[in-house]
């Protein structure tokens, strides 16, 4: 149950997502200051964008970690490779659609990894990523994701 209700609350944000203001942008900048990093972030769609720079906001207001607030603006970058609607989501998250796209949504963290690699990203970000993101996910980002 407490899933369907986290799922929920995420759909209705997602409804009202909106592009950053210039001020969300310049702070964005100042964490990811790398060109690739930056274009990787921007390639997200803009609830995408939106959700992860919420994420950053309430890491930050948790710990002042440089590493884990990069984490928390790139943990969705595997989702610019997947365009999927609001319902695909819900229902992929959910298990009730079954296809080879709704397991890379699922998957979109490990597609966020490779997108790093082939954008040759920092080796410490890609590590951090990894070992942060890929195998302590509930650890890392739970309080600060829903």
């Amino acid at each position: 149950m407490k899933k369907i209700y986290i799922k929920c609350k995420r759909a209705v944000r997602f409804l009202f997502y909106r592009e950053l203001n210039i001020n969300e942008q310049n702070e964005i900048n100042k964490y990811l200051h790398d060109e690739n990093i930056l274009k990787l972030f921007w390639k997200m769609s803009k609830a995408d964008r939106q959700h992860s720079y919420e994420v950053f906001k309430r890491s930050k207001s948790k710990k002042n970690d440089m590493d884990l607030l990069v984490l928390s603006l790139l943990h969705d970058i595997g989702k610019s490779k997947i365009h999927a609607n609001l319902f695909f989501r819900i229902f992929s998250e959910l298990g009730l659609i079954k296809s080879k796209k709704s397991q890379y949504y699922i998957d979109h963290e490990t597609i966020g990894l490779d997108l790093l690699k082939d954008n040759k990203i920092d080796k410490n970000i890609i590590e951090y990523y990894t070992n942060n993101l890929l195998k302590q996910k509930h650890n890392i980002l739970e309080i600060t994701d829903y």
